[in-house]
């Protein structure tokens, strides 16, 4: 059985009809240790992004329905550990803000200021072990001030870590 060739104008008048039509497309969310949650609802006109919806803070673990029986004191420890919606108060904020910055560096190509940040976020986990024994999560400040007195020297190798950081 032998079919028949097609022929070249069967199909312009079906490509005419064919419109370009809008596309909602998701995107996200990332992984929260990596690159924080965020989600993204693009609207795409062909691959032009003509409208982008974000929706921040899809991650939800019911820390807050855990904290209502709690004193405050009992909630510090959560603070800590909930490193990627820490505040710019925080013990390891810098760290945490370093270690963002790299990646989005990273997702663009720039592989080499990640080894570096990697680096001086090392040197700042460091001082922390230094003041609370603890690298990640060390609970410093409580209610009423802090658990343990500074260090001897250590003020002086932070002043002296300031000035080399680019």
């Amino acid at each position: 059985m032998v079919s028949s060739p097609v022929q070249s104008d069967d199909y312009k008048g079906k490509l005419r009809e064919k419109a370009l039509e809008n596309m909602i497309l998701n995107f996200g969310p990332q992984h929260p240790a990596a690159h924080g949650v965020l989600r993204l609802v693009l609207k795409l006109e062909g691959e032009v992004i003509i409208k982008a919806m974000p929706h921040i803070g899809l991650l939800h673990r019911g820390t807050e329905k855990l904290m209502e029986h709690k004193t405050y004191t009992q909630c510090m420890p959560f603070m800590d550990r909930l490193d990627y919606v820490t505040m710019l108060c925080s013990e390891q904020a810098f760290a945490n803000h370093a270690f963002g910055v790299t990646t989005h560096a990273l997702d663009i190509g720039a592989m080499t200021p990640l080894f570096w940040l990697f680096e001086e976020r090392e040197k700042l986990f460091e001082f922390n072990e230094r003041v609370s024994g603890a690298r990640m999560h060390i609970n410093y400040f409580r209610p009423g001030g802090v658990s343990y007195d500074l260090p001897l020297g250590l003020l002086d190798d932070i002043y002296d870590w300031g000035g080399e950081v680019p």
